[in-house]
């Protein structure tokens, strides 16, 4: 499966559900704002996949790449208005309500394991510095309530000329960019749905489905950094948190000029009980160490629920994939 690239302007992002909270120091809010004018009058020109220049200060070729993202439920396209059967432990029907989500540090593999950084574009709409935001919902069927027409699954980007064979990146936002004012951060790190309070940092993914349960269809997966102290929720912590939750997947067979990294939320889901929630929880897993809906699908990423690290180097995450 083959996504093709789109890349729009966006435009005013939504009120998130109310949540309750699920720890002290890693609590959302009861819900988000709305995004005020926070993103770019115009979007830049990007170049094309394939352009040239040259690094003028070592004399070596630069090429712009174009890295294509895509999430799945299994074997079919993740989308709005689409029903999946069979989901989690129970064999649940389920919607996507929103799924987006943040990755950071890309680096492109040579046959050696070299990593090279790719320097993103600054398009002032979808990356800033080296972080980027992937959009894979539309605004329709489900996700009227909680998402914008605006799409974007991919990352642009330029590096030496060289070859590459694989990919390195960082699922989640840096701890210097995680946790800013809101409300003077720079697109897309001032979208308040994806974003808890300034303690807690922003979601690193989130996905919201709506299952067939007709009391309590709700459930959620929202991946950011827990166990943050400040001086309060709307203070920023001074040292990184204790579970930073940042999952750093390396895919090392990988032709970025040809293929597309897929996140798979069937496989995510696989074993997990996404029908019903812990009651007097919130619903589904908000990263919490001690959250029930949690403990089966934190392994799937590689990481560690109590700790926020990977056991081991990651390569045992099975949520991203390459088609």
């Amino acid at each position: 499966m083959l996504i093709t690239p789109l890349r729009t302007r966006t435009g005013v992002l939504l009120p998130c559900f109310a949540l309750l909270a699920v720890a002290a120091c890693s609590s959302e809010p009861g819900q988000d704002d709305e995004v005020g004018d926070t993103m770019a009058d115009s979007e830049t020109s990007m170049s094309t996949e394939g352009d040239t220049s040259d690094d003028t200060s070592t004399g070596t070729e630069v090429i712009q790449v174009t890295l294509n993202f895509g999430a799945s439920v299994g074997d079919q396209p993740a989308a709005c208005g689409q029903s999946y059967t069979g989901l989690g432990s129970q064999g649940s029907t389920v919607e996507i309500q929103d799924l987006r989500y943040y990755v950071s540090e890309i680096e492109l593999l040579d046959a050696q394991g070299n990593a090279t950084p790719l320097t993103l574009d600054q398009d002032g709409l979808w990356q800033y510095a080296d972080v980027a935001l992937l959009d894979f919902e539309d605004g329709t069927a489900a996700c009227q309530e909680a998402g914008t027409a605006e799409l974007n699954n991919s990352v642009v980007g330029s590096v030496p000329d060289g070859d590459y064979t694989g990919v390195r990146f960082i699922l989640g936002v840096p701890f210097d960019l995680n946790h800013q004012d809101l409300a003077a951060a720079p697109s897309p790190l001032s979208v308040p749905s994806m974003f808890w309070v300034w303690q807690g940092g922003h979601k690193f993914v989130r996905l919201d489905l709506r299952n067939d349960n007709p009391d309590d269809n709700a459930w959620f997966w929202h991946l950011g950094s827990t166990g943050c102290t400040s001086d309060g929720p709307e203070a920023p912590p001074e040292a990184p948190c204790v579970r930073p939750n940042r999952l750093a997947v390396e895919l090392p067979e990988f032709d970025w000029s040809a293929q597309t990294i897929v996140m798979d939320v069937g496989m995510l889901l696989e074993g997990v009980d996404v029908s019903q929630n812990t009651p007097m929880t919130a619903p589904g897993c908000m990263s919490a160490p001690d959250d029930p809906e949690c403990m089966e699908l934190f392994p799937k990423i590689g990481l560690g629920l109590t700790t926020g690290e990977c056991a081991t180097d990651c390569s045992d995450q099975q949520v991203f994939r390459v088609e």
